[in-house]
């Protein structure tokens, strides 16, 4: 009903009670011929009269703070606010509704924040992006053209085409963990979390790192406590453990030694790899999960800084965590998950 219609049909409801009031009182003196009970009869309806009205603003003032109040309650969720407009101690239909709108305000809020940061992790990762595929696409650009020279001799041919292969190699390893990392974070990727032998994940990570640490000459030694069977993704932390591993396999000297290690913590497991390469230094391990992040003694190594990262990625989105700890001779990145 609109607001004219009801101010009409309200005048018009006054109208008809303000003609019953005269019509009884004429009525009332007609049949005992006495105007004292007649004005009585008068004077008592339109007393009646008076309290319908009074009762009808004091009504209409209470429907109007209601209103109010609701129009701040909508500001309330508008404005993703968490505070109270109604008494929260009383228990009645608005207060159950003001709760239900503050905690959709909160949960609005979260998700408002969480698309903040996930919008800034964007940034972050095309401009990283960009920042990786500046040198190898300059090299390709320049060493391509260096090859369209006639008199170049065939011994400086060959050590371009060695640094364009070089390159190439760079971008696709690149192009592979980028890969990776966006379908973690995109979500894209279904976590297939069941309870399986941790040590048939972890040798299949052993298996991969295994030529390049026989090339290297580096010792891989594998310790385990029992059998354990956490519930994990196999293929995810079999990359997680690899990552680890090629890690200390990296940067080991000739004929060093790489220790992984699995052993139960309580209601926890824990897979370690320990590495002899010198402890990081302490300006550097807040960094060292960043994604391509470089260390100072990576500058003459193969890399571009995502594999702590993708592995601490992989363990945290099943529920786990990962740890540096250093020692007099070296580090050890442990993963816990849960039992």
């Amino acid at each position: 009903m609109k607001r004219r219609q009801y101010e009409l049909g309200l005048h018009a409801l006054a109208a008809i009670f303000g003609m019953a009031a005269c019509g009884i009182s004429i009525g009332i003196y007609f049949i005992t011929y006495d105007w004292r009970h007649s004005a009585v009869s008068f004077g008592g309806n339109c007393l009646l009269c008076l309290l319908a009205y009074l009762l009808h603003r004091l009504d209409d003032a209470y429907i109007s703070r209601i209103v109010a109040d609701l129009s701040s309650l909508v500001d309330v969720l508008t404005e993703l606010e968490e505070r109270e407009v109604f008494p929260g101690e009383e228990d009645t239909l608005l207060s159950k509704l003001q709760s239900k709108v503050i905690k959709l305000a909160h949960i609005l809020k979260h998700e408002n924040k969480a698309a903040e940061r996930e919008q800034e992790n964007t940034k972050e990762l095309v401009s990283d992006i960009s920042h990786q595929l500046k040198t190898p696409i300059s090299n390709l650009k320049m060493y391509s053209s260096f090859l369209e020279d006639d008199g170049l001799s065939e011994e400086r041919r060959q050590e371009y085409v060695g640094i364009i292969r070089l390159s190439v190699d760079r971008l696709d390893f690149l192009a592979e963990n980028l890969i990776k990392i966006s379908r973690l974070e995109s979500g894209l990727i279904r976590l297939n979390m069941r309870s399986q032998s941790l040590s048939e994940t972890v040798l299949k990570a052993v298996k991969d790192i295994y030529p390049k640490a026989k090339k290297k000459g580096v010792e891989i030694a594998y310790q385990q406590e029992g059998g354990l069977a956490p519930c994990h993704d196999r293929n995810w932390t079999a990359e997680a453990v690899f990552n680890l591993l090629d890690n200390g396999v990296k940067y080991a000297r000739e004929g060093g030694r790489v220790v992984l290690a699995i052993r139960q913590l309580g209601t926890f497991v824990e897979v370690s790899v320990e590495d002899e390469n010198g402890a990081i230094s302490e300006g550097e391990r807040a960094k060292i999960f960043t994604r391509f992040y470089r260390g100072e003694n990576s500058r003459n190594q193969e890399g571009i800084g995502v594999g702590l990262y993708l592995s601490r990625e992989i363990v945290v989105r099943q529920g786990g965590y990962m740890n540096l700890r250093v020692t007099e001779r070296g580090n050890i990145f442990t993963i816990v998950i849960r039992q």
